[in-house]
């Protein structure tokens, strides 16, 4: 895992969940931030300055939650068919919140791996 991966991983992360699973949008790679083994990986279009405001799809995903209740149920399409119990927003807002703490904590060791750094 490099940092470059994780962070390729937050953002398609945020789409499916937001995006292909709750609102059912039909996304072109939403499995965009793995190989065909499952591990992450990232094109050589990729680099950090694309990682930042024009690849986020936080304005996407801020969209589709202001618009909808969090007791609102996802929409069948993405990963959940007609009559799959699917999560409501909630339930997966927390999820992504997880996601994103859980891997903020992952890139902290790597930067620290990266350069000797450690907070106090």
């Amino acid at each position: 895992m490099d940092p470059l991966e994780l962070l390729n991983h937050l953002v398609h992360m945020e789409e499916r969940w937001v995006r292909w699973d709750f609102a059912g949008e039909r996304l072109p790679d939403p499995w965009g931030d793995q190989d065909e083994s499952g591990r992450w990986w990232v094109g050589p279009e990729v680099t950090a300055p694309g990682c930042s405001p024009p690849w986020t799809p936080a304005p996407r995903a801020r969209a589709i939650a202001a618009g909808a209740e969090l007791t609102d149920v996802a929409a069948a399409g993405g990963r959940f068919a007609e009559g799959d119990r699917r999560p409501t927003l909630a339930w997966v807002l927390f999820h992504v919140l997880q996601e994103y703490a859980r891997h903020a904590g992952h890139l902290d060791i790597a930067r620290e791996l990266l350069d000797g750094a450690t907070g106090e």
